[in-house]
Formats: C-alpha cells, sequence, structure tokens
C-alpha cells in the first residue's frame, strides 16, 4: 500500500493548498497521484465518451498503467473541430448537436437545435437546456474547434486561474483578499466584451467573482459573434486558396461580418481612447487585467512618451500570453511593462482545450499545475519522449480539471522540458523552458502531427465522427 499522502486528497483538496505548498510537493509523489487519477478518468469515460471509446479501441488501449500509455489515446487538435463544415453552412444544428454528444458525457439528445440558425443561436440554446458552456476557439484555420466544458468546469477553472496570482515564495500574493474577503476591483480589457470565446467567458467570471460593480470596462461593449469568427477564418482560408469567390455566404451573416470589419477599422482609434481610459480612470487603482503583450508593449511605449510610469496599484492583476505575436520589442520589454503598469506581469501558457496551465516564473520558466500532466512526444513518430533530463519534443498534455470530457490532446507547440533539476525559483518538479514554438510556424505549412500507435487510428476515429453526424444530417 502506498505511504503518498496526497492519495487521500480529492482534486479540488490538492488544488485548494496554498501555492508555497503546492509547489514544494515531491515530484515523485505528485507523479503517483496523477496516474491514480488519470487511470481513474480513462476508466471513468472511455465507455461515456463515444470519441475516446471508438480511438481506445482503434489503438487497442484497455487501461493506463504508465502515463506514457495514454499518448495514443490523446486526442489531435482537430478533434474538437471534426464536425463536417457542411452542417455549419447548411444550418443543420441538430447534427452538430449529435456530433458534439459524441465529445462529452453529458446527455444531448433531449436538445432541440432545429430552430437554431446561426452558431451563436445554437450556442444559445445549449448554454440555456443543457450544463454545456461551449467554448470555441478563433478559428484561424478556418474552423471552429468548440470545446464541450461544463458550467461547474468553468466556475472551477476561472477559480484555480484567480488562485495562480497567490504567488510563491517571494512573489506577491496578490489575490488572496479578493477570493477570501470579497475585495472588488475594476477589470478592464482591451477586447470584446461577451461571447463564448474561451477570452470572453473567462472575463466573464473574473467580473462575477472579483469585479467592481459598474467599474468594468471592455474596449468594445459587444459581443464576439461565433459565426463571424467561423466566418473570418473561411475567408482567410479561402484567400490562401485562392477560392473567395466560392464562398457561399447568408446575406445576415455578411451584414454580421461587415459589422465586425467596420470595428476593426476604428480599433486604432478605440485603443487610443482606451488608453486614456485607463489613465484618467484607473490612474492609482488597484485593477485587474488580461491582454496580449502587444496590446501592454503599445501601451508601454505611449505612457513612456508622456513620462508616466507606476500607473496602477502595485497589488493590480495583470496577465497576459501568447508572447509577442510578431511584434518587434527589444529585449527588456518585459520590465519596461512592468515599469509601466507598477505591476508585475504575470505570463502563462495555455490553450482553449485546457483548463490546467503552465505560469512563468520570474526565471522566466514555465511551471505546470499539479492538475496538468505534461507529455512530450517524439516529433516524428509521436512515441513518448523519456520523462528525463532535458528533453525538446511536441507538447501534449493530459487536464486532470477535465471530467465531463477527455483532456488528453495534442498541441502543435515544440517545447523543451527539464527534469529532474529543479528551478532557481525554488518550485519542485519539471518545468519548460520560454522558447515555445508552432511547428506550423518552424516547419512551414500546416503542422503534420506524428501520433503514436497506429498510424491512421486518429483519422478514423474522426471519420467516425463525422460519419455519425452525417447520418443525423441525412435524416
Amino acid at each position: 500500500m502506498s505511504s503518498n499522502p496526497l492519495l487521500s486528497l480529492s482534486l479540488n483538496q490538492l488544488l485548494a493548498l496554498p501555492n508555497r505548498e503546492i509547489y514544494l510537493l515531491p515530484a515523485d509523489q505528485v507523479a503517483e497521484y496523477q496516474l491514480v487519477l488519470l487511470r481513474k478518468r480513462f476508466s471513468d469515460l472511455r465507455s461515456r465518451i463515444a470519441a475516446l471509446g471508438k480511438l481506445a479501441d482503434l489503438q487497442g488501449v484497455q487501461e493506463i498503467r504508465a502515463i506514457e500509455d495514454v499518448a495514443p489515446v490523446l486526442f489531435q487538435h482537430t478533434t474538437y473541430k471534426s464536425y463536417p463544415m457542411s452542417l455549419i453552412e447548411k444550418r443543420r444544428f441538430q447534427a452538430m448537436t449529435k456530433w458534439l454528444g459524441q465529445l462529452t458525457v453529458h446527455d444531448l439528445s433531449g436538445v432541440d437545435a432545429s430552430a437554431c440558425d446561426s452558431i451563436d443561436s445554437w450556442f444559445e440554446v445549449l448554454d440555456r437546456e443543457t450544463p454545456l458552456e461551449l467554448l470555441h476557439s478563433t478559428g484561424t484555420t478556418g474552423k471552429l474547434s468548440i470545446i464541450p466544458r461544463d458550467k461547474a468546469e468553468s466556475e472551477r477553472f476561472v477559480r484555480q486561474t484567480l488562485k495562480g496570482f497567490e504567488g510563491f515564495g517571494d512573489e506577491p500574493d496578490i489575490v488572496s483578499d479578493l477570493l477570501e474577503d470579497g475585495v472588488k476591483v475594476p477589470v478592464i480589457y482591451p477586447s470584446y466584451r461577451y461571447g463564448r470565446h474561451i477570452a470572453q467567458r473567462m472575463l466573464e467570471g473574473y467580473i462575477r467573482l472579483v469585479g467592481k460593480p459598474g467599474a468594468c470596462k471592455a474596449l468594445f461593449d459587444e459581443m464576439l459573434s461565433a459565426d463571424v469568427s467561423s466566418l473570418a477564418g473561411r475567408v482567410k482560408a479561402a484567400e490562401e486558396r485562392g477560392e473567395l469567390d466560392q464562398l457561399e455566404i447568408a446575406p445576415e451573416l455578411l451584414e454580421k461580418y461587415r459589422q465586425s470589419m467596420d470595428r476593426q477599422t476604428t480599433a486604432a482609434i478605440r485603443l487610443k481612447e482606451f488608453f486614456d481610459f485607463m489613465m484618467e480612470t484607473c490612474r492609482g487603482q488597484r485593477v485587474m487585467s488580461a491582454a496580449v503583450v502587444p496590446y501592454l508593449w503599445s501601451w508601454t511605449q505611449a505612457a513612456e512618451a508622456q513620462g508616466l510610469h507606476s500607473v496602477f496599484a502595485p497589488n493590480s492583476i495583470f496577465t497576459s500570453g501568447g508572447g509577442l505575436k510578431g511584434t518587434v520589442a527589444p529585449p527588456d520589454w518585459r520590465a519596461r511593462i512592468e515599469r509601466f503598469l507598477g505591476a508585475p506581469l504575470n505570463i502563462g501558457y495555455g490553450m482553449t482545450e485546457s483548463m490546467s496551465g503552465m505560469r512563468m516564473c520570474k526565471h522566466g520558466h514555465y511551471h505546470p499545475a499539479p492538475s496538468l500532466i505534461s507529455i512530450l512526444l517524439d516529433t516524428e513518430t509521436g512515441e513518448p519522449l523519456p520523462r528525463t533530463g532535458v528533453q525538446t519534443g511536441r507538447f501534449a498534455l493530459f487536464d486532470l480539471m477535465a471530467e465531463s470530457y477527455w483532456g488528453g490532446f495534442v498541441t502543435g507547440d515544440r517545447v523543451t522540458m527539464v527534469y529532474e533539476q529543479n528551478c532557481p525559483c525554488g518550485r519542485v518538479g519539471a518545468y519548460a523552458l520560454d522558447d515555445i514554438r508552432r511547428f506550423s510556424e518552424l516547419e512551414g505549412g500546416d503542422d503534420k502531427i506524428s501520433c503514436a500507435g497506429a498510424a491512421d487510428a486518429h483519422e478514423r476515429a474522426i471519420e467516425y465522427l463525422i460519419e455519425r453526424a452525417t447520418a443525423e444530417a441525412a435524416r
């Protein structure tokens, strides 16, 4: 019988531990805990999620004995956008519901989506009539990924994200009074106020949990339409193929798209107005904000030109991720942003599909939450790399916070992990270096993922999903 004290804790109990304890837990105990919970997730979900069951059958995976055993049944990123595009174009949302039902434990068979005439209206029905709180991706490749997260998971996700600002070691605790004492702060966000993209879902959660009533400000006090996001991706993909004239677009959707494009043409003006609002209304205040680095760097340059620095209270929460996104900036960009803000910039690594992520420490290393099992795959074979030394490969993960959908998937990122050597920040366990790159950028063109197990099993599993959804559409 194991003497590991973590095994007596539920995941909620483990994640409720203070960060100063969580990141000092022995790595071997955390790994054993993760394996036990991973085995349980697979055992519980295999028969309840059709897509997982089919993939497990094709790969011949009956049980999980070691963390590496999960590699053949990790979903590719295409799984959550494996629906036929024709179902969206022809507004066959009853069939879309059938497709989605194969990716969640929640029974969607009683949902009537026959009256839905858009992705937005379909999301609205599912939000209202089911336990789900769907998320969609940006859709830059021409298709939206749709993640069937439920409301309970989403609430836990927001709380855990906020808890991450608790600090570790000599890092300041800038959130405990918000979560425990009911202190409220203005939430400012330089994008759309409403929507079902992960960013807007998170914003809604931040405002609900820590936002000061009447003091929350967004760049666009409007909804980010999933239909417009989908169409924007399709337009971009069609342009790249030289097939723009072949797109069939409903007039009402085209009007939505035009309105969105009109907003984008005034984005620079609105961003300037947003900056002025922050300087005039929020200066010296404690605020919370999530913003991409290019926006933060632009504001920093504007503030420096005006001789402004330490604009906000030092216990403000500023969070970002995704890197510079092509923006040209000097090596000291982060230090200069923090000088402008007057508060630390919290940088993390995450993605729409996962609730568990990695937070960067002051040494520039990304540290996984204990609910995230990180797995590196050989870029050629897709087989798991040893969890020893320093390894570089394709990043895959299993999100233990996911209970109603399968939390294991393969990313498009090249990541270097350091095992068996603790970070100078004092955190115990493996960490990732700050050299994360997209394979599509490194190699050019589409990212061809090599997966463990039978070479065509993932394609056949996706074909299975499509066939079932298409059969529903034909009825």
